[in-house]
């Protein structure tokens, strides 16, 4: 199904013919069921800094996170990271050496088969907590590290499976979520953050605030 979007300066706006019912249904919905109103924005992770840390360096790669990153979602990605590392070897982090950091990205790119953008995300993560947090380095791991993207052609569903794929969500409040992401081309996290102000059923828009890069 193809989509036409038009955007205004800001907020984003997104308008589509393909989407008018949804948004109407949207609007509907939430008007029957809409209780008391509540704030505008994103909803937000936890800020790693409000997190229970295992060890004290967690804790102050907390904190250099929340210098370095203005979203929380990029802050909580890092951190999350790092507990997985933390978590592998059931140790402080900053005990590790750098054969150990080696031997754990081997086993996240040929045992957990991770793509290209989750491994860079992660060296990205240690490079910063080893290197800039706790002042090693260079480790030469970080610079043998290489990672491609292998693009691939979507898998493109027909009007008629769309259809079908609907057709089997029987419960409203779950079905309309789906049509408008789909209608509207909206990141999960986009439509999870609209509220009832966001939906202009009368001009079949739909404001998203703070989507990628927190931009409106």
């Amino acid at each position: 199904m193809h989509n036409a979007k038009s955007h205004a300066h800001s907020p984003r706006h997104f308008k589509s013919t393909g989407a008018q019912t949804a948004t109407q249904t949207a609007t509907q919905t939430a008007a029957q069921t809409a209780g008391p109103s509540r704030p505008l924005g994103h909803r937000e992770l936890p800020n790693p800094l409000s997190y229970s840390h295992a060890f004290e360096s967690m804790a102050r790669y907390a904190q250099l996170l929340a210098l370095r990153y203005d979203c929380n979602r990029t802050r909580h990605a890092y951190y999350r990271q790092l507990g997985l590392l933390q978590r592998h070897f059931d140790c402080d982090p900053q005990s590790l050496t750098q054969d150990q950091l080696r031997e754990y990205l081997l086993f996240l790119k040929f045992d957990k088969r991770w793509k290209s953008n989750t491994m860079r995300q992660a060296v990205a993560c240690f490079r910063t907590f080893f290197h800039e947090l706790l002042q090693r380095g260079p480790w030469e791991v970080f610079s043998q590290i290489r990672t491609r993207d292998h693009d691939t052609l979507p898998v493109v569903l027909t009007r008629e499976q769309v259809r079908r794929l609907l057709g089997q969500i029987r419960l409203r409040r779950y079905r309309i979520p789906i049509k408008l992401i789909y209608c509207c081309g909206l990141r999960l996290s986009e439509c999870l953050s609209l509220t009832v102000h966001d939906i202009k059923g009368s001009e079949n828009m739909l404001l998203i605030r703070q989507g990628k890069g927190l931009k409106d």
